[in-house]
């Protein structure tokens, strides 16, 4: 190899030789490092930067999305927290190359998003609502009232999924809630419309030792919903979706749990159909990625944890396949993109650590096409990575 290097040099030398004084010579790429990038690498092309005083205001952000095939948009969810029922955010569409919102494209009637997904020919807008509003004993104004229930009071301020058309708008403004999760954190859509959540779940677990007695608790879900009754031509009202023409498909749950199919403490979901219909999650708690099917509850297809990519996941929040099937999982715990085959095996990481190793300070979402990767960062900005050759 010190042989090979060598011959390296001294054509590099002939040819500038050749070539002349003055004339500009061809090098390697070059990064602080010394290490040269491997082919089909990424490279940041542009970096958004929250500046009010240039009209860019990227403060808040929590979700990215790309929406796959011709005519993709780039949609942006940004929550900046609050107290009172005053809106603590907004989704914003954009052009894939200038961090100014488009005129024209809104999401009206959200109180506080955090997710965002399309599928179905519809854009879905998580809204994360506050639990101890919606749960506030009337008289004292709050959910920690002595003897209270904890029973929801106000619709308006719980969490609560909105559909939108492709271009927001009002053109459709059917939205759902379910008073048996307590606390949402992700949402994904299929191709059919059907839309998932991942968040905490209010399970009644039966006493072994007496079937007469329930005891309520906590635990990790992902559900599926799907808009209409839950029987063809009988509509009873649902009274843990009230106000809903959607019901909780029963047929199909991924559960809390310690093998794959099962997920603790699930975040960023995504849906893709690009090498099979198959739902991704970031499962924040077993440090992994799962791709889980949606024709099975809880079944594992395979989990991604990093190891092959030379550093383990210490805590992945959200995760987007492109439309050749390729996985891509934003691990916060590490602050990298990784990119993953359909298979599942390790290709590279995205924000490669020699040209770009520090830019991520604390990555919360990431978006994707057949190129380029879209990178939110809660600092205030948002990297765009685009693949050489492409």
């Amino acid at each position: 190899m010190r042989a090979r290097g060598g011959l390296v040099v001294a054509g590099l030398f002939a040819a500038a030789v050749m070539i002349g004084c003055g004339a500009e010579l061809p090098l390697p790429y070059e990064v602080p490092t010394g290490e040269i990038p491997p082919d089909d690498s990424y490279q940041v092309i542009d970096v958004w930067r929250h500046d009010p005083g240039a009209g860019v205001d990227l403060s808040g952000i929590r979700d990215i999305l790309i929406t796959q095939g011709s005519g993709s948009q780039l949609f942006m969810v940004f929550n900046h927290g609050g107290a009172g029922l005053a809106p603590r955010g907004r989704v914003s569409a954009y052009p894939f190359t200038r961090p100014v919102p488009i005129v024209g494209i809104d999401f009206p009637g959200l109180f506080s998003p955090v997710a965002i997904a399309s599928g179905g020919g519809y854009v879905f807008v998580l809204d994360q609502g506050d639990t101890c509003l919606g749960r506030a004993e009337p008289t004292a104004g709050t959910c920690n009232a002595p003897g209270w229930n904890n029973r929801v009071t106000n619709y308006d301020a719980y969490w609560r999924v909105r559909r939108y058309g492709l271009l927001g708008g009002i053109t459709d403004t059917t939205t759902f809630t379910d008073t048996t999760v307590a606390f949402v954190q992700g949402v994904a859509a299929d191709d059919q419309g059907r839309v998932y959540v991942s968040g905490t779940a209010i399970i009644y677990i039966v006493d072994p030792n007496d079937s007469r007695f329930r005891t309520r608790t906590f635990q990790f879900r992902v559900y599926r919903y799907i808009r209409g009754p839950r029987y063809p031509g009988v509509t009873p009202p649902d009274r843990n979706m009230p106000g809903c023409d959607w019901h909780r498909d029963t047929t199909w749950v991924a559960e809390e749990g310690s093998g794959i199919g099962t997920l603790i403490d699930p975040r960023g979901l995504f849906w893709s159909g690009s090498t099979g219909p198959a739902l991704y999650a970031a499962d924040f708690g077993k440090s992994v990625a799962q791709r889980l099917s949606v024709n099975l509850p809880s079944t594992g297809l395979y989990a991604l944890d990093g190891a092959d990519s030379g550093q383990p996941f210490t805590g992945p929040t959200d995760v987007a396949v492109d439309l050749a099937g390729f996985v891509y999982v934003l691990d916060a715990g590490t602050r990298r993109v990784v990119r993953h085959s359909p298979a599942g095996s390790f290709v590279q990481v995205v924000n490669f650590s020699g040209q770009d190793g520090d830019s991520l300070a604390d990555p919360v979402s990431a978006a994707v096409n057949d190129s380029m990767v879209y990178v939110g960062d809660a600092t205030g900005k948002v990297i765009r990575y685009k693949r050489r050759g492409q």
